[in-house]
């Protein structure tokens, strides 16, 4: 499976771009020919998302429903004809849309070149990179996730993966934090992730909550809660 992922590159000294096909192993005609047609499709799928994102109002938002609606937008990759799963679960779809992506759709600091765009971040063109975060958060509807308040806590939220294992968790995070008639600072909503990462472990004590009856699991949630004086 692959995706093009343009680069500049100086032969003989002079700079020409390249389009190499990122992926693993040996890569097929078939699978060249797809990571074309991919390209052209992302060239202008993405500043038709700029110009819907634009018509919408949410490129001056703030940054939870800015990559809120992307996150949405995103979600053409799970269309097999077009994306490869493999190249979705590598990360290497988050590479092959920077590329194509107008300077407004990527974070702060984000510097765009003739052939990318890059902020240097570690995690960028990785299974977690930005746009990662973006589709996941898209993954739902936004009157049941603007709770979280910010993309600071949504980030706090996904780097989580035990809470975002077990689906009854954040429904019950958002009562206790819609109850409290208030916004959620960061370092309290961190806190509260903290506390409730000791239970809903993925290292040393894993913990599987599915057989946990929602009853049990809310007790949990709100002891947390307690724990770190949020209630």
């Amino acid at each position: 499976m692959a995706v093009i992922v343009r680069k500049k590159v100086v032969i003989n000294g002079k700079e020409i771009i390249m389009t190499p096909f990122l992926g693993e192993g040996k890569i097929t005609k078939e699978e060249m020919e797809k990571a074309r047609k991919l390209d052209e499709y992302l060239a202008h799928k993405m500043n038709l998302i700029f110009g819907e994102m634009r018509k919408e109002g949410l490129l001056n938002t703030g940054a939870l429903r800015k990559w809120h609606g992307l996150g949405k937008k995103l979600s053409f990759i799970e269309d097999r004809s077009l994306v490869n799963p493999e190249d979705v679960n590598n990360g290497n779809i988050w590479s092959a849309i920077r590329q194509h992506c107008p300077l407004q759709l990527l974070p702060k600091g984000t510097q765009k070149t003739d052939v990318s765009a890059t902020t240097g971040a570690r995690r960028e063109g990785k299974k977690y990179d930005h746009l990662h975060y973006c589709y996941k958060l898209g993954k739902y509807k936004w009157e049941d996730i603007n709770w979280v308040g910010s993309w600071f806590n949504w980030i706090t939220l996904i780097e989580s993966p035990g809470l975002m294992r077990d689906s009854r968790v954040i429904p019950i995070m958002k009562e206790i934090v819609n109850s409290l008639g208030r916004t959620i600072t960061k370092n309290e909503f961190r806190a509260f992730a903290k506390s409730l990462r000791k239970f809903f472990s993925t290292k040393e004590a894993y913990r599987d909550t599915i057989s946990l009856s929602k009853s049990k699991i809310r007790e949990i949630i709100i002891k947390s809660a307690k724990a770190v004086e949020i209630i």
